[in-house]
């Protein structure tokens, strides 16, 4: 099926940004991102809710965009860099725990993720589950069992519904495998797919559910460590890349 949507996505800002496109979930990471990265030259495009800070790392263009939460704000993002030409994008995030071997403050690099989410259906893939691109999540994955953080590659539940986690759903999703649950990865891949771009994500465990109860890791030692080791990886696999 073509895309005949009446509203095209346009390069309304005369964008150029520097692959691959760090799309950043949390304000407090795209801060220290910048910092990580020791980015100059920095200029500033205000993009919807988000900010697009391109500069230069080590002589090196860089494209860092955030904040960005939940599903249908992420992807308006992602159409809008696609449409300035970009196609190749990391995606870093936060994600709750469904597995009792992935603790708070370990790294999950999905390679699927389950759609429960409204934002994928409106586009015709016709899947419960979308794909990032796996040549690129392997990379990542492979890079990641070098680092010092305990690492996991699997398959994630995506969904809408914050508060709407329940006892029912998280054992659905756990018999399926799915060792995470977030609220943005599916329909990225979703949309890359769509767009045939290239899309991978890197996640923080910063809470869990796996006993159908809710523990968070916000304010600990683990989560402060694994984002810190996380974000210290995204900075070593970029400038590797």
């Amino acid at each position: 099926m073509r895309d005949n949507a009446i509203i095209q996505p346009v390069n309304r800002k005369g964008l150029f940004l520097a692959e691959p496109v760090l799309l950043v979930s949390a304000e407090t990471d795209v801060r220290i991102l910048i910092n990580l990265f020791k980015l100059e030259s920095i200029e500033e495009t205000s993009l919807m809710m988000s900010t697009v800070y391109d500069g230069l790392s080590q002589g090196q263009p860089l494209s860092i965009i955030g904040p960005m939460i939940g599903a249908p704000y992420a992807t308006l993002v992602l159409e809008e860099a696609i449409a300035a030409g970009a196609k190749k994008f990391l995606f870093v995030g936060r994600c709750g725990s469904l597995s009792e071997q992935v603790g708070i403050g370990d790294c999950i690099v999905p390679d699927a993720s389950y759609i429960d989410e409204g934002t994928s259906r409106c586009y015709p893939m016709n899947s419960e589950i979308a794909y990032p691109d796996l040549d690129f999540t392997n990379t990542i994955f492979k890079a990641m069992k070098q680092s010092d953080q305990k690492s996991h590659c699997g398959k994630i539940w995506c969904t809408d519904g914050l508060y709407q986690e329940t006892p029912k759903k998280v054992k659905y999703y756990q018999d399926k495998d799915a060792i995470g649950v977030e609220m943005e990865t599916s329909a990225l891949f979703t949309v890359a797919g769509y767009r045939k771009v290239s899309i991978a994500a890197m996640l923080v465990v910063s809470d869990h559910l796996y006993s159908f109860s809710w523990q968070s890791g916000f304010g600990t030692k683990a989560f402060k460590s694994g984002l810190s080791k996380l974000l210290t990886s995204v900075k070593d696999i970029i400038t590797s890349d």
